[in-house]
């Protein structure tokens, strides 16, 4: 076998190790891919069936909130008659039971609003974490595939 031809068989070994490593990359690459969507899909329907629930429990006490005005309502009704001076009194009690509404409505709204920041943070954090196991996944396999040039970067990095 002449130089020439070893340098050939040469270049081809070297040739189909690089294209083998950049299979084996490739298929890391997409596994991971892969796993991030399931997750980002998980969380996502973590998040939706969590503001259900909120949208069910918001729902619920504002029809309880409903229920006890009609009966504060029905028994004002029944304890005033119908002066003035009573009416008076009664608008005063209802505008006072209104502002006082009013008040655990802005209550319950900043409460959703602090919910949903909080679920917000959850989400960003496990996706921050789930594409640094990603990347660290992928460079674990990169060493894997390639570790002749790995190891040659650790020791320029050393020194």
């Amino acid at each position: 076998m002449t130089e020439q031809e070893k340098s050939v068989a040469d270049n081809k070994a070297i040739k189909d190790a690089v294209h083998e490593g950049a299979e084996k990359l490739e298929k890391v690459t997409h596994d991971a891919k892969e796993q991030v969507l399931e997750v980002v899909a998980e969380t996502q329907e973590k998040l939706q069936n969590e503001a259900k629930q909120l949208n069910a429990s918001v729902q619920e006490q504002l029809g309880q909130l409903k229920q006890d005005v009609l009966q504060k309502i029905e028994a004002l009704k029944a304890q005033f008659g119908g002066s003035p001076k009573d009416l008076g009194e009664l608008k005063e009690f209802v505008k006072t039971e209104f502002s006082a509404i009013i008040d655990d409505l802005s209550k319950l709204g900043k409460e959703l609003k602090e919910d949903v920041s909080s679920i917000s943070v959850k989400h960003k954090d496990q996706l921050v974490e789930t594409f640094q196991r990603s990347k660290e996944h992928t460079l674990e396999a990169w060493k894997k595939v390639n570790p002749q040039k790995t190891e040659t970067n650790d020791e320029t990095d050393q020194a």
